[in-house]
């Protein structure tokens, strides 16, 4: 037990004179350059809906586009196809340069641009499929995260119960010497 007590004032005294490490994490964090986003980081679903709020209030699928490329962060390519589309450039021309992740939406907005119909309720339940796979994805990393944290905790809990629990009871059980 004296062990347990001195290990814990060592850990503490050894905390306390590292001083505060939140305020150096802060500090490090003001120093660090601020690095573009990679891709999109709002879903798929998100900017699909508001795709179809758009489209209900009137707006033409190029105007969608360039508002959506203009103000969506990582959705800037999408300002590339408006312009495309505004010149007369065949769908999939225009779309030919854009990321995966911003190409998602294409097979959504091809309809409404192609055939002059409202999609609002398409897109609407696109998003909603959208999300639905979100949720499984996220469900299934989930899953993983179980499985891949059942090694470290077993190497990390076994020995601490054997130690903890199994070896005082054996050498209370042991006869005197």
């Amino acid at each position: 037990m004296a062990y347990l007590v001195a290990g814990f004032l060592a850990g503490l005294a050894l905390w306390m004179w590292s001083g505060n490490p939140s305020a150096r994490s802060a500090e490090a964090d003001r120093t660090r350059p601020e690095a573009p986003p990679a891709g999109p980081r709002e879903s798929p679903s998100l900017v699909l809906e508001m795709c179809a709020t758009l489209l209900e209030s009137g707006l033409p699928v190029r105007s969608v586009l360039e508002i959506v490329g203009g103000h969506v962060p990582g959705y800037a390519p999408l300002t590339r196809v408006s312009r495309a589309l505004e010149l007369n450039v065949d769908w999939e021309r225009a779309w030919r340069q854009v990321p995966d992740a911003v190409r998602e939406l294409e097979p959504s907005l091809r309809f409404t641009q192609l055939s002059g119909a409202p999609a609002a309720k398409l897109l609407r339940s696109a998003a909603a499929s959208g999300r639905k796979r979100e949720i499984r994805e996220a469900e299934a990393r989930g899953a993983e995260f179980g499985i891949k944290l059942v090694i470290p905790l077993g190497l990390c809990a076994l020995p601490a119960f054997v130690c903890l629990g199994v070896v005082p009871i054996v050498i209370s059980l042991l006869p005197d010497f």
